[in-house]
């Protein structure tokens, strides 16, 4: 009695999920809005993934305390644009443990960085996000500390991943690629030939 509930409530539960899925359409996405963009180090946005580029030192206008002990401890790529863009979603390519820990920020009209995304043990060689509301901006970057507790080990305790003081070469690390997409509206010929099947 108890394993026939059990089938039964699972059954319903992936025809509801299935119901759920197909509501949502996929998005239809622009193409990779990085090419366009500059930056310190061109080979994490060049559409080569046999390249990697680096992430570089934090160069603040500011001289406060605050801003030294940020560039103390991260290292970041940022990708700049002349004009504003807007951005949904976001994909982050590099080896596995290059990009375990980072922020995703962008530029506000207030020239402040707003974290839009916290990453935490991330050992994927793709990382991909998509925001519900898109943002403008024309900058965006990927914060990396320079030091943290790595999950990549296979002992018993976790290992600390980079060094205090000045940063050092491994401490700059590698990305493959970083992609920029942002949605496009739906093409009314696709949502007319939908629309007209159902």
């Amino acid at each position: 009695m108890r394993f026939g509930l059990l089938i039964i409530a699972l059954c319903g539960l992936v025809v509801l999920s299935g119901c759920i899925l197909a509501a949502n359409p996929a998005l239809n996405l622009s193409k990779n809005i990085a090419l366009d963009a500059t930056s310190e180090d061109s080979r994490f946005h060049d559409d080569n993934l046999h390249t990697r580029g680096e992430t570089g030192p934090i160069l603040e206008d500011e001289k406060d305390e605050a801003s030294q002990m940020e560039s103390d401890k991260f290292t970041e790529a940022v990708l700049k644009w002349r004009q504003p863009q807007t951005i949904q979603q976001v994909v982050v390519r590099a080896e596995e443990g290059q990009m375990e820990f980072f922020s995703v920020q962008y530029m506000n009209d207030a020239e402040e960085w707003v974290t839009i995304k916290e990453v935490r043990d991330n050992l994927r060689p793709v990382y991909k996000f998509t925001l519900r509301d898109p943002i403008v901006t024309t900058k965006l970057r990927l914060k990396v500390p320079r030091r943290w507790d790595s999950r990549r080990v296979t002992g018993q305790k976790r290992s600390t991943r980079g060094e205090t003081g000045a940063p050092s070469a491994q401490e700059y690390k590698k990305i493959q690629e970083i992609e920029i997409y942002y949605a496009l509206p739906p093409d009314p010929m696709e949502a007319a030939a939908t629309t007209a099947t159902e």
